[in-house]
């Protein structure tokens, strides 16, 4: 996948976050449960998205992204170690193709909490952070899963800010 899609200054202009737990199917917790919630990628709720804005997503050529808190924004967000946080921490780092589907990661976690597609992964709380375009607007999931049971979802759209 080439990434030169991605590239720029994204401002972010709406959020929305949802909660779930894993399903049970009859007695059994769903096996695919942890895997299809850090997997799906949640377009549809794109109608859902509440106005906002204050932070700033930049995407290099290189495949490193910075981001920047520019006011404050009204975010659910989860620090790198998968804690909710009261307010946006941005944090810098890079992005991941595998499969054909770009992963973000960032720079500050430990190494041993890396995974190929999870942005943290300590056994107990997993993130994966992933991008899409969808009508010229990035899509960012942030998908959180904590103690294999409890599910967080937020989803960021950003508009590219267009220089002169």
């Amino acid at each position: 996948m080439d990434i030169s899609v991605f590239v720029g200054k994204w401002v972010l202009i709406g959020s929305f976050s949802i909660k779930s737990e894993l399903q049970f199917i009859g007695r059994k917790p769903d096996s695919n449960g942890v895997k299809n919630w850090l997997n799906n990628p949640m377009s549809q709720v794109l109608k859902r998205v509440k106005s906002t804005e204050g932070l700033t997503l930049i995407i290099n050529p290189d495949g490193t992204f910075q981001e920047q808190k520019t006011g404050n924004p009204k975010v659910e967000w989860f620090d790198c170690e998968g804690v909710l946080c009261a307010e946006v921490k941005p944090f810098n780092g890079y992005i991941n193709v595998l499969e054909s589907k770009p992963y973000l990661m960032t720079d500050q976690c430990p190494s041993w909490a890396k995974d190929k597609k999870l942005r943290y992964n300590d056994g107990d709380t997993k993130i994966c952070d992933t991008v899409h375009l969808d009508n010229e607007q990035l899509i960012r999931v942030v998908s959180i899963v904590t103690d294999d049971m409890y599910f967080d979802k937020v989803v960021l759209v950003y508009a590219k800010k267009i220089t002169k």
